[in-house]
């Protein structure tokens, strides 16, 4: 039954009683593979938290929540191992899209796996890039970064973004990648004023993040994924345009623009450009 499942599903074929995995699951769902995502499912956290959602509706506040920092380098270390091949796609067609300039540096903000900065870094020979996160996630930031071939070209700075000095005129490009989901408006439009005054005059911000329609009808990927931040966060959502259109102008910001990464493995992927007056 379980099978017969599965081949319905579209994870095995089934060829005269005798089943096999399909491509996709070969490629994806075999935990040897190098490209396997199913780590982002062997831990009970996620369902732990949705299997709280009644009691989240009703209260307006999750059991327990995943942006906090003993519970961040917990959780994250695991998850960012699937959203490494999950986004690996999306961030080499927003390293495709943007141009940086010769010699320039890049901050990698809660950089995780440090997907997006590294699709940046194999583009552009010349940029040096700032990975910041929690110390504990760091070690498998370090560990992506090697994997690469990149450690030579890559900094790290320690800390809670909320409160990490990211300092004044230094970067040209600072990457927000899936990130604003889990803060919220309040703690967002404070990053994004610091962000702006990380960043060089003409540097660039670039948001990665699941963008609803304005009247939050759709598309079902975001609308959804507001409802995982609900039970999973403090005070996370996703963000219209015209949301970030105006935390992006109140923060300094001009030539604010929306960008389609495309989709990988069924997820599709935004980005909200804007560039520093």
């Amino acid at each position: 039954m379980l099978l017969d499942a599965m081949v319905a599903l579209g994870f095995l074929v089934k060829t005269a009683g005798v089943y096999d995995l399909t491509p996709l699951a070969r490629r994806y769902l075999v935990r040897s593979a190098p490209e396997y995502v199913g780590a982002i499912l062997e831990t009970d956290d996620i369902w732990d938290a949705w299997k709280g959602l009644p009691q989240t509706v009703r209260s307006g506040r999750p059991p327990q929540t995943v942006d906090r920092a003993e519970r961040a380098e917990r959780f994250f270390p695991t998850l960012i191992r699937s959203l490494h091949v999950m986004n690996r796609a999306p961030a080499e067609r927003l390293a495709g899209a943007l141009s940086v300039p010769d010699g320039a540096k890049a901050l990698d903000v809660a950089a995780g796996s440090a997907v997006w900065s590294i699709a940046f870094a194999e583009r552009y020979r010349s940029l040096r890039v700032t990975a910041h996160d929690f110390p504990g996630v760091l070690v498998e930031t370090r560990s992506f970064v090697a994997r690469h071939g990149l450690s030579d070209r890559y900094d790290y700075l320690a800390g809670d973004l909320k409160s990490v000095e990211f300092g004044r005129d230094r970067f040209d490009l600072a990457l927000l990648g899936n990130i604003v989901h889990s803060e919220g408006e309040e703690s967002s439009r404070a990053l994004l004023g610091r962000l702006h005054d990380a960043l060089r005059q003409g540097g660039q911000i670039a948001i990665i993040d699941f963008l609803p329609e304005p009247d939050r009808t759709g598309p079902p990927q975001a609308v959804l994924f507001a409802l995982n931040m609900l039970v999973a966060t403090t005070a996370g959502d996703t963000f219209t345009l015209p949301e970030y259109t105006q935390w992006l102008a109140a923060a300094g910001f001009a030539e604010v623009r929306a960008v389609d990464i495309g989709t990988h493995l069924g997820v599709a992927t935004s980005a909200v450009v804007a560039r520093r007056r």
